[in-house]
């Protein structure tokens, strides 16, 4: 039993010390009357280190969609600007005409917010852009 005593002290060390996880949401809300698709465009440079999984979401009416999930260590902080990671987004009401007139490209149009935290400074962060029937043109 003492000679297995180090060996678990050494795990519970490593345990404690590992890097706080990060789970990030890129989330987009519709608060309009209309069903939305919402199209991504692939990076096409080399760097790009995070795929989208499908081009297109669909965004029912008064409801929500994570178009990007992600996993982290480190902190939370490293996704608080709201980096674009595809090349352009862009939205269209299901059976119209209209599209959403919102830049879905740009960061300042999001906003990043930290839904859980842990001791370690990891948790559930997103960032989060709602649309209205005024974004629809």
């Amino acid at each position: 039993m003492k000679k297995i005593l180090p060996f678990i002290t050494l795990l519970l060390i490593l345990a404690a010390c590992k890097d706080p996880s990060v789970k990030y949401n890129q989330v987009i809300q519709n608060d309009s009357d209309y069903d939305v698709w919402v199209k991504v465009y692939q990076r096409a440079d080399s760097v790009a280190t995070v795929f989208f999984t499908v081009d297109s979401f669909f965004v029912a009416r008064k409801s929500e969609t994570i178009i990007l999930e992600r996993n982290g260590h480190k902190n939370m902080s490293q996704f608080s600007p709201c980096r674009m990671y595809a090349d352009s987004i862009s939205g269209r009401a299901e059976d119209t005409l209209l599209t959403v007139n919102k830049d879905l490209n740009s960061v300042a149009n999001y906003v990043f917010t930290e839904v859980s935290k842990n001791k370690k400074g990891g948790g559930t962060c997103e960032c989060r852009t709602v649309f209205k029937n005024i974004n629809l043109n």
